[in-house]
């Protein structure tokens, strides 16, 4: 398996984290963070089976999450690839959004 893509939601989290280091740190700051997604996203797609089951927090979803510094992607495989259901930064409240989104 090395593919994923990004779910719309998710999509619209990692433009809002680029937006978000564009306004407050820069460009070069917002690059190096879109590269860093990029790579994770890669690496997961790579190793699907490398994040953490949270059943704490996903219950009984087949989600998976991975750190990338202060942010989780949370993401589901399927037969072919990886699918990125959300980013969000670590110390927001990860179950009540997963409810929300339900990914």
């Amino acid at each position: 398996m090395s593919g994923y893509s990004l779910t719309a939601s998710a999509q619209r989290d990692f433009l809002a984290v680029r937006d978000y280091y564009l306004r407050e740190a820069g460009y070069r700051i917002a690059r190096q963070m879109t590269a860093e997604f990029v790579a994770a996203f890669r690496t997961i797609a790579m190793n699907p089976d490398i994040g953490d089951k949270r059943e704490d927090l996903a219950e009984n979803r087949p989600i998976l999450f991975w750190p990338m510094r202060d942010y989780l992607i949370l993401y589901r495989t399927t037969r072919a690839s990886v699918v990125i259901v959300m980013i969000t930064r670590g110390t927001r409240d990860i179950a009540r959004l997963i409810q929300r989104r339900e990914p």
